[in-house]
């Protein structure tokens, strides 16, 4: 087994499945970062579910073949076997990158990264690395409602803290890892308890508030797999760290065509990337006021709301 790498440049884990267009546009913004020619990139291509799946699987498949390096430091191509799903994918490159490495970033196929995306993250991860209480890093963060927002605007740090946990491009450290049973969720002592049920609702801007949604049976359900890790944050008493203003990633996903099959418009997807630092400021001073919290978190909701209001209205609508 090779030493563990304790590098400056974490090493970007990119889970790939059928959508050729969606992952091409990934790697192209990865490969235009500041720090591309620095960085390990692993590209792991998921297996067919279904017949259905298997052309656009095996299209994903063709394309990595083609790519040369693409001025990343290494790139790699892990092809599964079987169909494992996004959780199934996230353990399988856990598993691999841990015997290497000390630390990620991870990408789903469908992120649009800004070129001083692995500055942040990188950045976040060297500060952080010590801190236990810190447990990932989120790239993302709801870049339009923020700037509305007079409770951010005059918010003295470049980063939040919460309990809430976002995938939209991420980063761990290896002993955060070991720490987090990622197949059973048992949230019962949350879902019966009025205080745990308020307190975490507001201090995961409402992520916990579908934590019902995330386990079946006590076991964590692959695809709302983000919502269980932000279930561990509360119960662990851990937190994520977020940009505080401008994001670092958008999603470009949510035309149908993914795991979440509908066509979402809201400004939390549809948004141009504004001019985040090269280098925030990071702090320890770990802020989890509950009255900013909840300022800042039903905002949040708002736009998610709105979204799916939108969205509904204009299915609605395409029916006469």
């Amino acid at each position: 087994m090779e030493d563990i790498k304790h590098h400056s440049y974490a090493p970007v884990c990119v889970i790939a499945y059928n959508r050729v267009d969606k992952i091409k546009k990934t790697i192209q913004c990865l490969a235009q970062n500041v720090l591309a020619d620095k960085t390990d990139v692993y590209i792991f291509a998921d297996a067919p579910k279904n017949e259905q799946a298997a052309k656009g699987v095996q299209e994903v498949r063709d394309y990595l073949d083609s790519l040369s390096g693409e001025g990343f430091k290494s790139l790699h191509i892990v092809k599964a076997e079987q169909n494992l799903g996004i959780l199934g994918s996230i353990l399988s490159y856990g598993e691999l990158i841990f015997k290497q490495y000390d630390r990620f970033i991870g990408l789903e196929d469908d992120i649009q990264t800004h070129p001083y995306f692995l500055s942040y993250m990188n950045d976040a991860l060297n500060f952080y690395q010590d801190n236990q209480r810190v447990m990932a890093v989120t790239a993302f963060t709801h870049q339009i409602a923020n700037t509305k927002s007079k409770t951010l605007r005059t918010y003295p740090h470049d980063v939040l803290f919460s309990y809430a946990f976002h995938s939209w491009g991420w980063g761990m450290w290896k002993d955060r890892w070991e720490q987090i049973d990622w197949i059973h969720a048992d949230i019962s002592w949350f879902v019966r308890s009025p205080k745990h049920w308020i307190i975490g609702t507001i201090l995961s801007w409402f992520h916990l508030i579908a934590i019902r949604n995330s386990s079946i049976n006590g076991y964590t359900v692959g695809n709302l797999w983000d919502l269980h890790l932000s279930h561990v944050l509360y119960r662990q008493d851990k937190v994520c760290v977020w940009p505080s203003l401008y994001s670092y990633t958008r999603n470009f996903g949510f035309d149908g065509t993914g795991v979440h099959t509908f066509n979402f418009e809201s400004n939390v997807v549809d948004f141009e990337f504004a001019s985040p630092k090269e280098h925030l400021t990071f702090t320890n001073e770990i802020n989890l006021n509950k009255w900013f919290h909840f300022k800042v978190g039903f905002r949040y909701a708002l736009v998610w709301a709105f979204g799916f209001v939108k969205m509904f209205k204009n299915k609605i609508l395409r029916k006469f």
